[in-house]
């Protein structure tokens, strides 16, 4: 057996889970965390909008700016950070590539790390990636709602009747009470 020794201290990284519970949902401003590709994922959050006005809920929609390099991120920050301040729940998405995955996850726990409820919302194929990536920042219990895969692809009527089939599961990972 070989041993290396390196002279870099070792990392220790805290661990965090999975943040506060959202609780009720009436009266809270639900943030809907969008991005510039996935029509899919416009049309389940349309559904889920919908659904959080009947629970009680306002929701309020951010559309994440295509990032081309440090100035779109940086261009986007101010924007972002606002949305945060407004918001009472986060559900960040989706998680359905690997850039997006990428930046889904990191919104999210922006979100985590100013105490704000969150969920992830990843296609199926992709949950590992935003579990690594997530537990990689101290993360390792996100809440987390897996919708099918593919989801990019099908009829609007199909993706908004996942949509609404999956509104529950939403909730439960939210840790709501209704």
């Amino acid at each position: 057996m070989t041993v290396v020794l390196s002279p870099r201290p070792p990392v220790t990284v805290q661990r965090r889970g999975a943040g506060a519970v959202a609780g009720s949902l009436k009266g809270k401003k639900v943030g809907l965390r969008r991005d510039q590709f996935w029509r899919s994922w416009d049309w389940v959050t349309d559904e889920w909008a919908d659904a959080l006005r009947a629970e009680g809920a306002t929701p309020v929609m951010w559309r994440a700016p295509v990032g081309k390099g440090d100035k779109q991120a940086v261009d986007g920050s101010g924007e972002f950070a606002a949305f945060l301040d407004s918001i009472d729940v986060a559900i960040t998405g989706l998680c359905n590539c690997g850039s997006c995955t990428l930046w889904a996850v990191h919104d999210g726990l922006a979100a985590l790390k100013h105490d704000i409820p969150t969920v992830f919302v990843s296609t199926e194929h992709f949950e590992r990636l935003a579990r690594t990536l997530a537990d990689k920042e101290g993360f390792d219990d996100i809440r987390i709602h897996l919708l099918p895969y593919p989801l990019e692809g099908r009829l609007e009527d199909d993706v908004r009747q996942v949509a609404r089939e999956h509104f529950d599961g939403l909730l439960a990972a939210l840790e709501t009470v209704r």
